[in-house]
């Protein structure tokens, strides 16, 4: 025989699905820790409650009073309490049950509690304050229900709470109630037959009409789990054609977009957890996943299925966590083993990509003795080679002093890094006869469309767009790994562009870029750069250069900001880039004044005034030149790869 929930009263599950509202509760006291004096001026009490709606490993709680008598007293686990006007709040992080100044207590200790329900009213030992009153007939047979709806055989009396000598520190933690087991695991150590608890990421989602299939990832590898191998068709229903029942047409298969390994479990969700679901839950949500049962799947891999609880048959046992700064910590280590994976990919895909091209091919064979035919060709290509290094040493000057390379001093108030590497010209840079020939594995040569080179060069800014300087700065949404504390890298070298070529877009393979995130504000803007070095020619050579985030901040040493809204940024940005490119914005202003002049009058140019708008732009800067540092890379533009060159390692005084 049991006794329903009391009049009043919630279970632990309702009680936090209603966050800053003053609820009643029950539960059976699995952990707890001695009194401690909490940051301010109160005592506090912390504990773990559980009852027929949590898992084994309970929901926490903290209640605070200003003196240490006046705070739950418990003699072992198993004791059941009584919380009333207590609230679900936000700590640290994670949600808890938090007492205020009118929340009160009383504690049935587990000595007094009987195995069964007595048929006459029972009398239970209990604690509580004088001001208090006495518990009812239906909370104190809820409360034996509760107790013995738990295994009875791990509770075990704990150390008094009013000892000083065996407390320990106040921070200590939470210690696991001998012979209780832990339902929470992680992926890799599930296993068959058994009831988890799981948090992962979505990594698909497959709903109809009777049940839904969650394809769930923590990036931890289990052997047991079906292997998605990168470039390959899933063919264990992950991508299916059309409907489980043929009515819907067949769609082409889609190769598995990853994780790729045994790292993705298969859970099917019956009613109510299926409705709920397709509700609430899309593809790259982090979920928590109450009571799984693990088994053999059709193909002998394990799967997991959740079916409605008999004795809750309303309660939903999947729930959407937080990813965001508040994030569970569990979601945090999921979102740095993901982080991990992809460094991981990255590689191992470059790596497969170089196998493909015939490098590791290449570097095989040369070590075999070559064939008269190909010793020629060997001589011919460093002759060649030789040939090109003369001229390049006629053509470029000498760097030993800046003076003598760039006829005239450099800007003392710019910085460069990486002094100790020679300047080269922006023609040598934009080449590609020597940097980006490529001969395949069957003997036929081709020019790379890209290659990721770093030079160093001796310029001067001659353009600069956008146009405006309060466009300088963009709005930037942030990346789901920016939450965690360990997150320095830079992950997105190239993102001044959409589609570059970043080992990171071979691994964008979880479908959460539709989820809403915190936008931030970066740096992004163009120049157009002259090579300052003397040379015999009229017009001299000039490149394109992107500046994004952290090389924009190193560049002007401001952080980014709406500059449209901040008029004291905008003139600070402005003074820094004076010193920069001197004039150049001044006269860039009267240049497109005299053109939209012209354009209003809509009056034919005379070769005067073309002369005029041309000798404004093309006059010489009177700013000294600067060296720079300039990477090349590659970004994939209609589908062909084009080149782009980004400038870094620059700082203004």
């Amino acid at each position: 025989m049991t006794s329903i929930i009391p009049p009043g009263f919630v279970d632990l599950y309702t009680a936090f699905m209603r966050p800053n509202t003053e609820l009643d509760v029950m539960g059976v006291v699995i952990d707890y820790l001695p009194p401690a004096k909490s940051r301010g001026s109160d005592w506090m009490s912390t504990f773990t409650l559980v009852d027929n709606t949590t898992s084994y490993t309970g929901e926490k709680v903290r209640f605070f009073r200003p003196n240490e008598t006046d705070l739950p007293s418990f003699r072992s686990t198993g004791d059941v309490i009584i919380l009333r006007n207590v609230k679900i709040k936000d700590w640290s992080g994670m949600k808890i049950v938090l007492s205020g100044r009118s929340s009160t207590w009383v504690v049935f200790h587990h000595s007094s509690i009987p195995r069964s329900l007595p048929d006459l009213q029972p009398i239970l030992e209990l604690s509580k304050l004088a001001r208090v009153p006495e518990p009812n007939t239906y909370e104190i047979r809820y409360a034996i229900t509760l107790c013995n709806s738990q295994d009875r055989s791990s509770y075990s009396a704990r150390i008094s709470q009013n000892s000083s000598t065996d407390a320990g520190p106040p921070n200590a933690p939470t210690s696991v109630v001998p012979g209780q087991k832990l339902k929470f695991s992680l992926i890799k150590d599930i296993g068959i037959s058994s009831y988890y608890d799981i948090v992962g990421q979505v990594v698909k989602l497959y709903p109809d009409d009777i049940k839904t299939e969650l394809y769930v990832t923590d990036y931890t590898s289990n052997g047991l789990l079906y292997n998605y191998e990168w470039g390959r068709v899933a063919d264990d229903g992950a991508e299916r054609e059309g409907d489980v029942y043929g009515y819907a047409p067949k769609t082409t298969k889609k190769n598995w977009q990853g994780p790729f390994g045994r790292l993705t479990l298969s859970v099917t969700l019956w009613s109510p957890h299926s409705q709920w679901t397709q509700a609430n839950v899309k593809e790259g949500d982090f979920v928590f996943l109450r009571n799984i049962h693990i088994k053999w799947s059709r193909d002998s891999k394990i799967e997991g299925v959740l079916h409605s609880d008999r004795q809750w048959p309303e309660r939903v046992d999947i729930s959407v966590l937080d990813s965001k700064e508040t994030a569970d910590d569990r979601v945090k280590d999921v979102l740095r083993r993901k982080r991990d994976y992809i460094k991981k990919f990255e590689h191992q895909s470059k790596d497969f990509v170089d196998e493909v091209r015939g490098q590791k091919r290449k570097d095989k064979d040369s070590a075999k003795p070559l064939s008269s035919a190909q010793l020629k060709k060997k001589r011919r290509q460093e002759r060649k080679e030789a040939e090109q290094e003369k001229k390049t040493k006629i053509a470029e000057p000498d760097v030993g002093s800046t003076k003598k390379a760039t006829g005239r001093e450099l800007n003392k108030n710019i910085a460069c890094s990486y002094d100790s590497i020679p300047p080269r010209s922006l023609s040598s840079i934009v080449s590609v006869e020597e940097t980006h020939a490529h001969i395949t594995p069957n003997g036929s040569s081709c020019t790379l469309p890209f290659q990721n080179i770093c030079s160093r060069a001796t310029v001067r800014v001659v353009d600069f767009f956008p146009h405006d300087l309060a466009d300088f700065a963009v709005r930037h949404k942030t990346s789901e790994f920016d939450n965690l504390s360990d997150n320095d890298d830079d992950e997105s070298d190239n993102s001044d562009d959409p589609g570059s070529a970043s080992a990171s877009s071979l691994a964008a393979s979880d479908s959460d870029s539709s989820r809403k995130l915190e936008v931030k504000w970066e740096w992004r803007f163009c120049l157009l750069l002259e090579d300052a070095n003397p040379s015999m020619e009229k017009t001299k050579d000039r490149l394109k250069v992107f500046v994004a985030n952290d090389d924009a901040i190193f560049l002007l040493k401001i952080d980014p900001e709406n500059l449209h809204n901040s008029p004291t940024a905008l003139v600070q940005l402005r003074e820094k880039l004076f010193i920069l490119w001197g004039d150049l914005e001044e006269r860039k202003i009267r240049t497109r004044a005299l053109q939209e002049m012209n354009a209003n009058q809509a009056l034919p140019k005379s070769g005067a005034d073309d002369a005029k708008e041309k000798g404004v732009m093309q006059s010489p800067s009177r700013t000294p030149p600067f060296q720079c540092c300039i990477k090349e890379y590659g970004v994939k533009a209609k589908g062909k790869w084009e080149r782009r060159f980004r400038m870094f390692g620059a700082t203004i005084l």
